[in-house]
């Protein structure tokens, strides 16, 4: 290993324990039950954080009502159009065809099943919803896997084989650096952004 990257695995390490209580606080949190409309309500928020923001996100579900469990897809979009959430009528159409589809926590059928979750959207559901050892592989945990050598660089595109090959590398160099694969997700993300968020 080099010697920037011995210092940034130790600064790294730093980060990790001076947030470890929280990051812990925080998985915890997404481990409880939730009933279905609740499931539901987490499906939605990570269709609208999805190539946009966790922040945008939250606000919008804070504000959104029941139109998401019975509107049809203009009265939704008509509801994220008033709330500036950005590509509403994309969202809409995706949340109004979630409304018929039975919910399981299999990352694969997700995939299938969901119009507007790719691997990454199935993973960051999955984990909202208490599911373990899955990566969210956003921009920030992209660019911190090339930044540490991790991967040689960041893809331009990530398809099913390399999504999968890239979670694979992640969680080996979990185990090598000692931080669960759970909550290293959580260390990159606040690292590069200064938050925990969901």
């Amino acid at each position: 290993m080099s010697k920037v990257l011995s210092m940034k695995s130790s600064e790294l390490s730093e980060h990790y324990q001076k947030n470890k209580k929280i990051i812990s606080q925080r998985l915890n949190e997404f481990a409880v039950l939730r009933n279905e409309k609740e499931t539901f309500r987490e499906l939605c928020f990570c269709l609208l954080a999805a190539n946009t923001s966790s922040h945008m996100a939250s606000r919008v579900m804070e504000q959104v009502g029941d139109v998401i469990f019975t509107g049809n897809e203009e009265e939704i979009m008509e509801r994220l159009h008033t709330l500036r959430c950005r590509f509403y009528k994309t969202r809409a159409h995706y949340i109004s065809l979630a409304q018929n589809v039975p919910l399981t926590f299999d990352r694969n059928y997700l995939v299938e099943h969901i119009k507007g979750f790719g691997y990454k959207e199935s993973s960051h559901f999955l984990r909202n919803m208490g599911h373990k050892g899955h990566a969210i592989l956003d921009k920030h945990i992209l660019r911190s896997l090339a930044e540490f050598g991790v991967i040689p660089e960041v893809p331009k595109s990530l398809n099913k084989k390399r999504y999968l090959e890239i979670e694979a590398t992640m969680k080996q160099w979990s185990e090598k650096i000692g931080i669960p694969m759970d909550e290293l997700d959580l260390v990159l993300w606040s690292r590069k952004t200064g938050e925990i968020l969901k």
